[in-house]
């Protein structure tokens, strides 16, 4: 397999962008040069799922550099290999769009409407869609490279255990794929109690998902056997995230739980103030600061150490919009279409930009490029 290159382009003229299922025209003019764009290859970044970007910046003063409208909704959170962009739509199809100009390259039409994201391995594009059909697909031109059929739907990003050249994903019909990545080969299932929604995360030995049969699973990566679980009070639809031997996850009883999965126990509890709204969204961690959005209108960040609250950002609308954190600024957007920049150690609006459809899905960051789709069908592009 070819590895993925990041490119330089040069710099050039910017004209004038429609924002298709925007209310108006945006003039981006002419804005500079371009930087290097850096691959951005999971859905949260990589396989522990923490949502930081390391190797981007981000301007506090975005301006519109170009739009695309698929047929339907994008749910799907955008990445890239540094030369095209991924995303997959309610239309049932994945699009493959040049960086630079947001041009289609290609598009893959699936089985099934797309709400999972992409991630990118090698020559691959892997994807799964809502009639449980999981593709690797050619990145160079959206041929078929092979295919595995679940019984039920793909909703969650698959993942990459690298070590092992496996991916690995869930699907409704309770199970835990494990696949050779190279033929599509099965390797392992592990079933657990009930619909899997979220993406596993992964350190390369063990996979630690939650899923809606309340439980977080620990699962290790070789053999596909239970390491443990450890029951929570609600069911689970977005991803953990992992770091330092623990892992983060919200649920729908409106708590975010510190988890450690050496000790196989809940160390820590914080609860959404008794307004009973659920943590959706997949938190973002970075040293002891974890940020989790919630149907509440708040982003809540707390201590990965303790769980205790360190501020509160209010939003216009329900987050179930995963965030990215760059630098110190935590990119998120709402459902009321508006996206954020929030610093992250204040919880300080920076700036605001109104996208025009709600927003779900993490946003990409890539040479200074801020990428999202919304549930209007338009792929934009700010810088």
């Amino acid at each position: 397999m070819k590895p993925i290159v990041s490119i330089v382009t040069a710099t050039f003229t910017l004209l004038l962008c429609l924002t298709c299922g925007s209310p108006r025209e945006r003039d981006v003019g002419n804005i500079g040069p371009m930087p290097a764009f850096t691959p951005w290859t999971h859905f949260r970044g990589n396989a522990a799922l923490d949502g930081v970007n390391s190797f981007a910046s981000v301007s506090d003063t975005l301006r519109w550099v170009w739009t695309f409208k698929a047929g339907r909704a994008c749910v799907s959170s955008p990445v890239t290999d540094g030369e095209k962009v991924y995303i997959g739509s309610l239309d049932s199809t994945l699009y493959a769009l040049d960086i630079n100009t947001g041009k289609p390259a290609w598009k893959f039409r699936a089985g099934d409407e797309i709400e999972a994201s992409p991630v990118i391995y090698g020559d691959m594009i892997l994807i799964g869609d809502l009639s449980g059909n999981f593709y690797s697909i050619d990145r160079e031109n959206g041929n078929v490279n092979w295919q595995f059929k679940a019984r039920r739907k793909i909703a969650g990003a698959a993942n990459i255990i690298e070590e092992k050249g496996y991916v690995i994903f869930g699907s409704y019909d309770n199970n835990l794929y494990c696949l050779n990545i190279a033929d599509g080969e099965l390797i392992w299932t592990y079933r657990s109690g009930s619909y899997i929604n979220g993406t596993p995360a992964t350190d390369g030995k063990r996979i630690v998902f939650g899923g809606c049969d309340a439980e977080v699973h620990i699962v290790d990566a070789g053999t596909g056997i239970a390491i443990g679980t450890i029951e929570t009070d609600s069911h689970i639809a977005g991803s953990a995230v992992l770091g330092n031997n623990f892992a983060y996850v919200g649920t729908y009883g409106s708590k975010l739980l510190g988890i450690d999965i050496e000790g196989m126990k809940i160390a820590w509890t914080y609860e959404n103030d008794g307004r009973g709204e659920p943590f959706f969204a997949s938190p973002a961690l970075i040293d002891t600061f974890l940020i989790a959005p919630s149907r509440d209108k708040f982003v809540h960040c707390v201590s990965s150490i303790t769980g205790e609250l360190i501020w509160k950002f209010a939003a216009t609308g329900a987050i179930d919009a995963s965030p990215v954190i760059v630098g110190d600024r935590v990119i998120v957007g709402c459902t009321a279409g508006t996206l954020y920049l929030i610093d992250l150690k204040t919880g300080r609006l920076v700036n605001s930009f109104e996208i025009g459809g709600a927003l779900s899905g993490t946003p990409l960051v890539s040479g200074g490029m801020v990428i999202v789709g919304d549930e209007n069908g338009v792929v934009t592009a700010m810088r």
